[in-house]
């Protein structure tokens, strides 16, 4: 194994060791997951009460718009603002604006997602903001104060909004795309706070509950279970990282050190997934985590452009 597939597969391990799931059967809202160079933000969104606004927000998120975008507006106490300006602060090319969702049971409350726009009330098209503490003042008041649109939340990794909410900031001079003066940009972090990957979270996984130490002629039995609803087939990848660094691969016809895929297109009606069932053998001791991860149809495990990076599953073992 190279050393740059290496260095993808530290990430995804990392990542997973921390990753628990949140969501239930019940919930049916998508979730979309911002990898920052400040850590991982997802969001879960209001699609039955802002289904304009969701739809708008992933048409954007299916055409990699907000990937190597910046949150550009930074306010401490108020809310932290992106998806407009890439990592040069040139503004992005968008789509029309859609019409205003306000009114509708949300409202602009701590940890929640809205849509920015300009004076008028259907002007937003990409950018959006996470509100830093509860800005009521921005919700609904009248038709002459129609609000900002919130289509959404938080349900992971609010500490890291509220660090990126803490950076210094300056007003700096941006790029435009049209002719014309620079556009001065105010509140802009001093340090950039880069958007690398947003991705809509497609599937995710959970290890059974399993005891934290095995000794020899214990019996291990490992299995799977979808922790959201899954909306397409998918490829499901399950390995073991060895106390020894190395990855040993769990595939249909056994283990293996060369990278193969554990059940290839998964049906969205097969949510439950035996792994094995191992006799821990004499003399077999040490930490073993097992790790599993949805990945898109056909898409090799080093490909992590392509794979549903939050949906990585872990569970560490002993063997004594």
């Amino acid at each position: 194994m190279n050393s740059s597939i290496k260095k993808k597969y530290a990430y995804i391990i990392l990542l997973g060791l921390w990753m628990t799931p949140v969501l239930s059967w019940a919930s049916t809202n998508p979730v979309v997951d911002i990898q920052t160079n400040r850590g991982l933000i997802s969001v879960q969104l209001a699609a039955d009460k802002a289904p304009i606004t969701v739809d708008n927000f992933l048409r954007y998120v299916d055409e990699g718009f907000y990937e190597n975008t910046v949150f550009h507006r930074v306010i401490n106490d108020f809310m932290i603002q992106g998806g407009g300006y890439n990592a040069d602060l040139e503004v992005q090319e968008v789509h029309d604006p859609i019409t205003l969702e306000t009114n509708v049971g949300l409202s602009n409350a701590r940890g929640t997602i809205a849509m920015a726009r300009r004076a008028g009330a259907d002007t937003a098209s990409s950018q959006f903001f996470i509100n830093t503490q509860d800005n009521l003042t921005l919700d609904y008041q009248n038709f002459s104060k129609p609000g900002y649109a919130v289509f959404g939340e938080v349900i992971e990794g609010m500490d890291i909004v509220d660090a990126i909410s803490e950076l210094k900031t300056n007003n700096v001079s941006a790029a435009v795309a049209t002719e014309g003066e620079p556009l001065v940009l105010r509140n802009v972090p001093e340090e950039p706070v880069l958007i690398e990957a947003m991705r809509l979270r497609e599937g995710q996984l959970s290890f059974v509950d399993m005891q934290a130490t095995y000794t020899t002629g214990d019996i291990i039995t490992v299995s799977l279970e979808e922790t959201m609803i899954r909306q397409k087939a998918l490829d499901l990848w399950v390995a073991i990282l060895m106390d020894d660094g190395r990855l040993l691969y769990v595939t249909e016809q056994g283990f293996s050190e060369i990278p193969g895929v554990f059940m290839p297109n998964v049906s969205v009606a097969d949510t439950s997934h035996p792994v094995f069932e191992l006799t821990v053998p004499q003399g077999l001791i040490g930490h073993f985590t097992l790790l599993a991860i949805f990945n898109t149809l056909g898409a090799g495990i080093e490909d992590l452009d392509h794979s549903l990076r939050s949906n990585i599953a872990a569970i560490s073992v002993d063997l004594i």
